[in-house]
């Protein structure tokens, strides 16, 4: 139906179209004759002035001519084509207005007839001029110059020229009057092509406004999602068509999105069990690798020691002079027992790494940390050697805890390492041991303290991270990893002590370890006492 009516709208305009451009063209044309008339009227008017004032200086020029006796023939010349130049200009414009006049546009033909007796006067009067001014026979003041076939030119010229006049004005009024019909069709038709430009927009404007709202707010529904929403389908034109077409891709969708949502919930369901279990392996293989890590670093570190301290003891021994048996066998019991120490930190080591224990294990019996003690300094004394630093002993109070042996000397081999490698050469390492009695339990204190390049206060909180070390460490030993005081820190928590390094007042270190003393040993000391 829309279609029918939109068809018949176009009709109608392209037919008020035609017929305003009909008719524009039709004005205008007419309004071109006028205009063209007048202008013909115009160059007639202005032909006969200038076919006048070239007689008159033509006749000027005879009366200079007589004065002198050598004339300039060449203007005489100029002149006469001049004047006959201004005739066949006139003639062909007196032909051309003829042509085009009509008894509309030039009311009376005696006017024709009129102006073409003029031309034919004006013509015979400049053929006896030109005879007679080539011929040199004919005076400035001669009739000849005013009178033709018994007629005055002056009355003739001016009758030709009121004439002109008159059409002239009449001409030019048609132009006007043309011209402003024109401007009064052009704007009636605009005003009544807008009005029915207008009428056919309102109309359309209102017979498609509820329909478009209809779709529009259909078309919104099912943007926001909301494919229950259905369009009026009561329409009985092509809206409703679309409606009814609308309605179904709604359905369709609907049905759709119900699938593809029960699709998407199975897939999630899927998806999240998986991401849980893939979270749970990535979870377990970086405590792994953390792990292996921790391990390396553990079995670097802890490998180092006794086997620096018997290449050590092998150099010192093969360096030196020459001794006596008994002190090669010395040097060969001390490297014996760094190798078996040696073999039981290699066989800890493994133990740990095919079981996956992360920590050390710790098997405490009651025994004595001063052997301990003389066993990792013999190790560090060699190590002191290699870099000219002495290890002094003061005062090694002897006790009874509870430890396990290989770890305890594996904590003061760290203390003592760290001491002796942060040491400038030729610089002392003082190790003391003695009991004491904090809050009402009594402890063994070991006290290491060296002199080397020391440890500022902001360190003193992260000495014990692992893989941590301060700027002076980096510089004074690039090769360190920062795990042996991680390792001695948790070999110290599993046997119930305490461990701290602080900065010494004139420089170094000082590291001091705490351990609880057996009670046994304290029952039986007190015994004594008494």
């Amino acid at each position: 139906m829309f279609q029918r009516r939109l068809g018949f709208a176009l009709v109608v305009l392209t037919m008020l179209a035609l017929i305003q451009g009909g008719v524009a063209i039709w004005a205008i044309d007419g309004a071109r004759q006028k205009v063209e008339l007048g202008r013909l009227s115009s160059d007639l008017h202005a032909g006969f002035l200038a076919f006048s004032d070239s007689k008159n200086r033509l006749r000027t020029w005879l009366a200079q001519a007589q004065n002198v006796s050598q004339p300039d023939l060449e203007q005489r010349d100029f002149l006469l084509q001049e004047m006959q130049s201004h005739l066949q200009r006139l003639q062909v414009n007196s032909d051309r207005l003829a042509a085009q006049s009509t008894p509309e546009n030039e009311p009376s033909g005696n006017l024709i007839a009129e102006r073409r007796a003029a031309l034919a006067i004006f013509n015979k009067l400049f053929q006896a001029l030109e005879a007679a001014v080539l011929a040199m026979s004919i005076s400035p003041d001669a009739e000849q110059f005013d009178l033709m076939d018994g007629q005055r030119l002056q009355v003739i010229l001016a009758d030709a020229l009121a004439r002109e006049r008159t059409l002239l004005s009449n001409q030019r009024s048609d132009a006007d009057r043309s011209l402003q019909q024109l401007i009064t069709f052009a704007v009636l038709a605009s005003i009544t092509l807008t009005l029915t430009v207008v009428g056919m927009f309102w109309y359309f404007a209102r017979a498609l406004r509820r329909p478009i709202h209809e779709l529009v707010t259909g078309a919104k529904a099912f943007q926001l999602g909301n494919l229950h929403h259905r369009l009026d389908e009561g329409m009985r034109d092509e809206f409703g068509r679309v409606a009814a077409r609308m309605n179904l891709m709604a359905i369709e969708l609907h049905q759709h999105r119900q699938t593809e949502q029960d699709r998407q919930q199975r897939l999630e369901d899927l998806v999240e069990v998986r991401t849980r279990e893939l979270e749970d392996a990535l979870t377990r293989l970086r405590q792994l690798g953390q792990q292996r890590q921790q391990l390396l670093e553990d079995i670097s570190h802890e490998l180092r020691t006794p086997t620096t301290s018997i290449r050590g003891e092998a150099e010192i021994t093969l360096r030196g002079r020459p001794r006596s048996e008994e002190e090669y066998r010395q040097a060969l019991r001390r490297i014996a027992s760094d190798a078996a120490h040696l073999a039981d930190v290699i066989s800890d080591l493994l133990t740990m790494a095919r079981s996956n224990i992360v920590e050390w294990q710790v098997q405490r019996q009651p025994l004595d940390p001063v052997v301990c003690l003389q066993d990792a300094i013999g190790q560090a004394s060699t190590l002191g050697r290699l870099r000219n630093i002495k290890l002094h002993t003061e005062n090694l109070e002897t006790t009874t805890v509870l430890g396990d042996a290989q770890r305890l000397q594996q904590i003061f081999g760290i203390l003592l390492d760290n001491a002796v490698q942060y040491s400038y050469p030729d610089g002392p390492v003082y190790i003391t041991a003695s009991q004491e009695e904090k809050q009402g339990k009594r402890l063994w204190e070991l006290c290491v303290r060296d002199q080397g390049i020391g440890l500022p206060n902001s360190d003193e909180q992260r000495i014990f991270e692992r893989g941590y070390r301060s700027a002076n460490a980096r510089h004074h030993r690039p090769d360190g990893q920062g795990v042996g005081l991680a390792i001695a820190m948790l070999l110290t928590r599993l046997h119930g002590g305490q461990l701290q390094i602080e900065g010494a007042a004139k420089g170094g270190c000082i590291a001091r370890l705490h351990l609880p003393v057996h009670v046994s040993y304290v029952l039986s000391a007190e015994s004594g006492l008494s």
